[in-house]
């Protein structure tokens, strides 16, 4: 988020809560109106959670897991209060959403800071032996294993909060989204061509090469083929070589 974008929601946010606040004088002393005056806030805050977690990316990579546990807590707290505020009356639709929302904007800023790496050369290529450390769960990982053919323009990478991964003849790039790449095999087994997808599309039936080793510092993954037996499972299987 740029920060012309930022102010600019920020703006937005204060605006509305200043309206709502002027609104809510206006409002009934009745039930109805006393359950919308005791939305007010958690709603703002709720907005809040998801303008906040949209600009996590400025945050150094070691204040962030500080920053969601905190956005945890208030999102859990303002759903709560409304969840109070609404009891024995079903919540309007659009109150639930705003709830989804805030808690899917803590869930997507584990990506904040997303980088990647990118096959760039003009042939497949065989992914070496990664260089760098990826024993010690740190930040949010996923690779392709030693071995596996790379093809041209494939993200063989991505990382956040963890120290930059390389490969020769590579390039390193920002991501907007974390995503996948496939391998597609028809019903003989044969390499029947590739894709690669976001993790918050649809994804398609194939073999996933990225493999996750890290989420927010919890080790969820590990590289455990053999890369000779695997880059050989590929080349009996039609993958294309350089």
């Amino acid at each position: 988020m740029s920060d012309e974008t930022a102010i600019d929601a920020w703006t937005a946010l204060l605006a509305q809560a200043s309206q709502l606040a002027a609104a809510s004088r206006a409002w009934p002393r009745d039930a109805e109106g006393d359950r919308l005056r005791a939305s007010v806030t958690p709603l703002v805050q709720l907005q809040a959670v998801g303008i906040a977690m949209g600009q996590l990316d400025r945050l150094p990579a070691a204040s962030r897991a500080y920053a969601r546990d905190q956005a945890e807590v208030l999102v859990q707290r303002s759903c709560e209060m409304l969840r109070h505020a609404w009891h024995g009356e079903p919540m309007p639709a659009w109150m639930l959403d705003l709830m989804a929302s805030a808690r899917e904007s803590i869930t997507v800023s584990l990506y904040a800071g997303l980088r990647g790496l990118r096959w760039n050369g003009a042939q497949p290529m065989v992914v070496p032996a990664w260089k760098q450390d990826l024993t010690a769960a740190l930040g949010t990982v996923a690779v392709m294993e030693p071995g596996t053919i790379a093809l041209p323009g494939e993200c063989i990478a991505w990382w956040t909060e963890h120290a930059d991964l390389s490969c020769v003849g590579c390039n390193v790039e920002p991501m907007s989204a974390p995503v996948q790449v496939y391998r597609r095999f028809d019903e003989s087994g044969r390499y029947a061509g590739s894709a690669e997808v976001p993790l918050h599309e649809p994804l398609p039936a194939g073999m996933p090469m990225l493999v996750p080793l890290f989420v927010a510092g919890q080790s969820v993954g590990a590289l455990q083929r053999d890369a000779q037996a695997w880059l050989a499972m590929q080349i009996a299987a039609g993958v294309p070589q350089a």
